[in-house]
Formats: C-alpha cells, structure tokens, sequence
C-alpha cells in the first residue's frame, strides 16, 4: 500500500515502494515546528512523495526544525541528503556514528534515550535490529513510531525479511523497559506479521511487544532441540513451513551467541 494516510490531527504517514515491500516516512507536526521521521529509500521518495505532501498541507520548509533517522539502513535514510537540500537548517537526530560522518557540514545530533525535542516528542531508543535504533514518542497523544525497531514476525517478502534482531541481549532489555512504559498506539515503518503496521490501544501494544518475543524465542528453541544442526539447518527448517516471514542466518546466530552468554 503506498500513498498518505492521517495518523491523528499531528502525524502523518508516508508510504513509498521498497524493493518487494514498502517503507514509510512520518511528519510529525507541532507547535514548535515540525519533524520527518526517516527519509525513505531515495531521492524520489523525498522530490515524489514527502514534498509535494508538505505543500499540500501548507507545512513550509522552514518549519522543519529535525529530521530523525531512526537508523542508518538505506530504506530509511537514503532520502536524507535530498530533502537536506530543501531544509539546509534542519537539525538531524540520529544515533549512527556513520552517517554523522557522511554529512559532517551539517548539524548531526546523537539523542539519548528521554531525550526531548519540539518540548512533546521524546527519544525512545530500542536497539536489537541495528544498536543505532531508536523510535519517537509523541506524549501529547502517547503514540510512538519505532521504524524497524520492532520486528515482530517480520514482513513476508522475496527477501529475507523476517525478524531481522542480531543484537538479542540489549532487544529483550529493550522490550522489557517498554512493557514499563505509558504507550496508547505504535506505528511501524513496515507491515509487520502477523499485526501489520499500527497496534492501536494498550492491548494491541503489548500484543505488539509479545510477538517480537515469539519468534526468538522460537529458534532459541529450535536449537536446543536439535544440537546437531547447524545455523543454515535452523535457518533452512524455519522457513520450511512457508507460514512465516524467510529468515536470515545472522538471526540464528544470534540467537545461538544469546544462548551460549545465558541471555536465553
């Protein structure tokens, strides 16, 4: 599904094409200005999409005050150095090391978790798809975009889409600190199995939190179970079935190192 849909009365939702599936950009609009969460997979995504909708809306250039990577994978920040060229002044928030040294005539600003910017939308970071991942709460309605930082089952495609978690420790520390937290609805960056993109309400989002669990929690299993396999035996007898997302080999050896440190 591509195209523009209203979140609430302050956040918008972008789709473009990527590759067999999609991606998202989100505007954040508030009293203070306005922040683009992610920036696609392109140039065109940026010239195509995300500007002719602030025009539409009458949100000027100027009044972009942050754009925030929520990390550094190209079907997020590849649109970056395009819409730079439209908003020189605005600051970019992202946790990457790397892409602060991509763009270093511009101001690049690594935010903490709790940080707060535009005094309503506060950083929330969720490390175990890359350590750079980090996600936005906007407190004026407790909803939370998280990008990729939430997995789930992962997204059914030609690719290995599946839960793509390699840093497990710091996921789980992760998860388990959002449970903790005062969080109404979350929007994704992708269609994630089996919820797809929103989890509206408390119960959906903590619905949301168990389903990034499961699937982990599922190959730590599998290989207890069957010691003499290897990763690609795992990886192969996971996505045998057909009825889950394909899954990558670095997953399974993630899961194995977790196991091994007693993290599982």
């Amino acid at each position: 599904m591509n195209g523009v849909s209203i979140v609430n009365d302050s956040i918008y939702r972008i789709v473009t094409p990527y590759c067999d599936i999609s991606t998202t950009m989100y505007v954040i609009k508030t009293d203070e200005g306005v922040m683009i969460f992610d920036t696609a997979s392109g140039d065109s995504d940026i010239t195509d999409a995300l500007l002719p909708f602030l025009e539409n809306v009458k949100i000027d250039l100027c009044d972009v005050k942050y754009i925030f990577i929520s990390h550094k994978h190209r079907d997020h920040a590849r649109g970056l150095g395009k819409l730079l060229e439209k908003t020189p002044d605005a600051v970019i928030l992202s946790r990457s090391q790397a892409l602060k040294e991509e763009y270093p005539n511009h101001n690049v600003v690594c935010p903490e978790d709790g940080d707060v910017f535009l005094s309503v939308l506060n950083v929330v970071t969720i490390p175990g798809h890359t350590l750079d991942s980090a996600a936005i709460l906007d407190t004026r309605t407790k909803t939370m975009i998280t990008g990729d930082c939430l997995q789930l089952g992962g997204i059914f495609g030609s690719g290995n889409w599946a839960c793509n978690i390699t840093f497990v420790r710091e996921h789980f520390e992760a998860l388990d600190k959002l449970e903790k937290m005062d969080i109404n609805n979350i929007y994704t960056a992708h269609d994630y199995h089996p919820l797809g993109y929103k989890y509206l309400g408390k119960y959906e989002v903590k619905a949301a939190i168990d389903e990034c669990r499961k699937p982990l929690l599922l190959i730590a299993d599998m290989i207890k179970n069957n010691p003499d396999l290897d990763d690609e035996a795992i990886r192969a007898a996971y996505n045998a079935s057909g009825k889950l997302p394909k899954l990558g080999v670095a997953v399974v050896a993630a899961i194995r190192n977790a196991l091994e440190e007693g993290v599982l």
